[in-house]
């Protein structure tokens, strides 16, 4: 069936009612569902229960930030908060995927369209401060560059098709739905006996527990993995072959250029992560239905999936030229033999890799298949059961740390015999 999805759009008005037009254009000629304060007005609070209602029906969440910050709420518990901001807090508590695009400190604007209240300034800051914690951001220049970066992100999440989006009633066969419907009551109808009877039989329980491993793609000295404690040392980065950058060629043998910085980004993002398994045991004399599993990382340590980084840096298997890829490898890896020094620059932050698109697209909502997910900031493990004295697996989730420290991994393990979630965490030393 052909879904349709509902974007709602959230920016400041008066400074992006041009950009904001062609972001609905858009989303128009994608076919989709575009929603915003073009509809309604924002200031009035019998509207907000529409905006509200509109928010919680629409698929995803664009949030578009310019250099206002708009007006202030002078009243109830939003009191001293933009109208903007008042709609992301909301966006973000009903669990809504939020894309937000931030106009580039360089970017050129006219001065009209520049905050100037001192006051404004800072909860403006506070906001993008906001904002970027533990999530994306995409920044823009340009409303043609904001709407090329927009399409590509809302094709990339349309494509997962995780959310309810909109179906026409002539797609949808009433007759086959209630069948289905049908044999599912009595499929459930069936396992709730079978679990009474279960439950009536003994109290066997399941023992569920997660272990973290080293993956054995990852044969690291640096990476240590003992007793769920992960001790992770980050090397120095080597560039000094690179000062200049790094001419390779693409698959069909033309010339490329990769610059400084971009060489640095590369190979910070290929050698200072370490790539990790979790075991998922149930020691428990009976079987675990309904499993679910989700690790929630720190902000400081970036969760990335393997099968999408492994895609930037490996060749295509079918190549157009004879001299292919040459030198390529050299803009991810370091020359052989070569001795960094140990007070060359070890981390790199979330703002300078989301510099570039490459890496910034894997940086997006990553990977997903039918037992496990891998986004930002969480990876999460369904299954429909884990035997009893069995176990099973999650790999492919590389981590890449932003600084040093100590850091916990949380992890809630939950299914249907449980009556509460049970907590475990992992400990990660980053030196």
């Amino acid at each position: 069936m052909d879904k349709k999805y509902q974007v709602f759009i959230s920016s400041t008005y008066e400074d992006l009612k041009e950009v904001r037009a062609k972001v609905i254009h858009t989303i128009l000629s994608m076919n989709q569902f575009p929603a915003g304060m073009e509809l309604f007005s924002a200031a009035d609070e019998e509207q907000w229960q529409i905006i509200q209602e509109t928010i919680d029906s629409s698929d995803y969440y664009v949030l578009i930030i310019g250099r206002k910050y708009g007006s202030i709420i002078t009243y109830g518990p939003d009191k001293g908060i933009s109208y903007t901001e008042k709609e992301f807090n909301y966006a973000l508590e009903k669990g809504v995927p939020i894309f937000a695009f931030v106009m580039d400190s360089n970017a050129a604007v006219d001065g009209t369209k520049i905050e100037t209240d001192s006051n404004k300034m800072e909860k403006l800051t506070d906001f993008l401060n906001k904002v970027k914690n533990g999530r994306m951001v995409k920044f823009w220049n340009n409303a043609d560059e904001l709407c090329t970066q927009l399409s590509q992100t809302l094709y990339k999440a349309m494509l997962r098709g995780n959310r309810p989006g909109w179906i026409r009633t002539t797609e949808f066969d009433i007759e086959e739905s209630h069948s289905s419907i049908l044999e599912l009551t009595k499929r459930v109808h069936m396992l709730e006996k079978l679990n009474a009877d279960l439950r009536l039989e003994n109290n066997r329980k399941p023992d569920l527990w997660v272990e973290a491993k080293q993956d054995y793609q990852q044969n690291d000295e640096n990476l240590k993995i003992v007793e769920n404690e992960i001790c992770f040392k980050v090397l120095p980065v080597y560039l000094k072959d690179a000062e200049g950058g790094i001419d390779f060629r693409d698959r069909v043998g033309l010339e490329k250029h990769c610059s400084l910085e971009e060489v640095k980004m590369f190979r910070h993002l290929c050698k200072n992560g370490f790539l990790v398994n979790f075991n998922i045991h149930n020691d428990g004399d009976a079987r675990a239905t309904g499993v679910r599993i989700r690790w929630i990382f720190p902000d400081e340590l970036l969760v990335i999936s393997m099968s999408e980084l492994s895609e930037l840096y490996e060749e295509d298997t079918i190549r157009f030229s004879e001299n292919a890829y040459e030198n390529r490898d050299k803009v991810f890896f370091e020359p052989d033999g070569v001795i960094t020094e140990e007070n060359d620059e070890k981390f790199i932050s979330l703002d300078e890799l989301s510099m570039n698109d490459k890496i910034a697209d894997i940086l997006d909502p990553c990977f997903s298949n039918e037992v496990v997910s891998i986004f930002p900031g969480e990876v999460i493990f369904d299954k429909e059961e884990v035997r009893h004295l069995d176990w099973d697996f999650v790999s492919g989730v590389y981590v890449l740390p932003t600084k040093a420290g100590e850091y916990e991994i949380k992890v809630n393990i939950l299914c249907n015999e449980m009556a509460k979630p049970k907590e475990q965490v992992i400990k990660v030393i980053v030196s």
